[in-house]
């Protein structure tokens, strides 16, 4: 009897969950989010337009507001799923649609209508990168952000790895602008996540609007998205371990990360060293913080070892506050 009524109560949680209605903001400066049903209630978030949310109740209080000096009907819907924290609010339903938009937003994540898992086809994948094709074109330098770390407003990296990015001004693949050339690496943040499909090959699947110094650009380039902040005491300083997500899934930045370097800083994070993208790989999904470092001070040289420790390889930095020595073990 207890087993069949907790079937029941899931059965009747999951018709619920998925009965839930999915709308998308259309007004143009996008949407507030109230904590009771009322133009007077506190404001607690904002959606931008094409966000995508989810109705939990309609409430039955209807509102006529004038936009443009047009007249907008609609109810108090009461909404959740805009948020990380679970919250629930109201929204004005007059500016609410059921179709999807072209672009359209959860979170800090950006999906285009058209993009659908079941479409995707089964044989060998090529990974390319559109952006080759504009350097050759006399383009602005883009000032890297990488003086001192601010892992706050700037968590990530992007590194030309000893070579050159260009970034876009868009993302539209028929119509690409260019904006300028990344030489050296930089911390960015990234503002929205673009996943597209294309069939037979990965170019140009997930494109990311990063901000660099106050900058806003699109790069289809891999963000190295990874990091573990070690302090080094003997040293009064401390490194950063930076990878990139990119080990099972690249098309999607999942599984164990690789293409490791380490960025070198003082107590105030001011940039003293960073290395090159080492030549070490992971290759081990499972694998814990603890298993993949170990940091030893070395007595005898006054320095730190630090070491990477793959599946199949193993990768040692030495590093005495000024100098580093890598070495493959």
């Amino acid at each position: 009897m207890k087993n069949s009524i907790l079937t029941i109560i899931f059965l009747l949680i999951t018709i619920f969950n998925f009965g839930q209605e999915r709308m998308y903001v259309t007004a143009e400066s996008g949407l507030v989010v109230r904590e009771k049903p009322s133009l007077k209630s506190n404001k607690i978030f904002h959606l931008p337009k094409n966000t995508m949310t989810y109705i939990s109740k309609k409430t039955g209080i209807n509102l006529v507001i004038s936009d443009e000096g047009k007249e907008i009907n609609g109810e108090w819907l009461k909404i959740y799923g805009f948020d990380n924290k679970n919250t629930q609010g109201y929204v004005f339903g007059g500016f609410l649609t059921d179709e999807k938009p072209e672009i359209w937003y959860s979170g800090k994540q950006a999906y285009y209508k058209t993009y659908d898992y079941d479409n995707q086809q089964e044989g060998t994948f090529k990974s390319n990168s559109i952006s080759e094709k504009y350097l050759n074109q006399k383009l602005p330098s883009i000032e890297p952000n990488i003086e001192i770390l601010n892992p706050k407003e700037f968590p990530y990296f992007l590194n030309p790895q000893n070579t050159k990015i260009v970034l876009f001004e868009n993302h539209k693949l028929n119509s690409l602008k260019p904006a300028g050339i990344l030489n050296s690496l930089t911390q960015v943040r990234i503002d929205s996540t673009f996943y597209k499909l294309k069939f037979r090959d990965y170019t140009n699947c997930v494109w990311n609007r990063i901000n660099i110094n106050g900058k806003y650009y699109y790069t289809d380039i891999d963000i190295h998205d990874f990091s573990l902040s070690k302090e080094l005491p003997n040293l009064n300083q401390k490194v950063k371990i930076v990878g990139q997500y990119d080990g099972y899934d690249g098309a999607y930045h999942l599984g164990y990360p690789e293409y490791f370097f380490m960025i070198f800083t003082n107590r105030e994070n001011k940039v003293i060293y960073k290395t090159k993208v080492l030549d070490f790989h992971l290759n081990n999904e499972f694998a814990m913080e603890e298993d993949i470092l170990n940091i030893k001070w070395n007595e005898k040289n006054n320095s730190y070892e630090i070491t990477l420790i793959g599946a199949e390889q193993k990768t040692k930095i030495s590093w005495n506050g000024k100098t580093s020595e890598i070495k493959k073990l």
